[in-house]
């Protein structure tokens, strides 16, 4: 069975992403788009697959190492106008979620809330 479409949200660089994969998916990026942080996702999926969601967030570092880790806001700077990132530690409650869209018990799944 191929997997067709890929969800991540809150995953490091990842806010929230649906993309759709053909028989060859070939991504590319500037440096910090987000690439390494999807292929993590992905062998993340597999580890849940094959250890278990708890051990395959252990093997990750934990819920910290994995959330949402980009900017939360961003400022103006004064002598450039360029606009550049003011605070990326998360706040709050914070969730994971990782899948594939129409996940039943079968296929992998993480979802998890800090």
């Amino acid at each position: 069975m191929m997997i067709r479409t890929l969800a991540v949200e809150n995953y490091r660089s990842l806010r929230r992403l649906i993309l759709p994969l053909q028989r060859l998916t070939v991504v590319t990026g500037s440096n910090g788009s987000g690439k390494s942080s999807l292929y993590r996702s992905l062998r993340l999926l597999a580890d849940a697959a094959r250890n278990g969601a708890v051990a395959a967030l252990a093997a990750e570092g934990g819920l910290p190492s994995t959330v949402w880790a980009g900017p939360k806001a961003a400022a103006r700077s004064a002598h450039t106008g360029q606009r550049i990132p003011t605070d990326t530690r998360p706040t709050g409650p914070t969730a994971l979620r990782l899948g594939l869209p129409g996940t039943t018990s079968a296929t992998p799944s993480i979802s998890a809330t800090r």
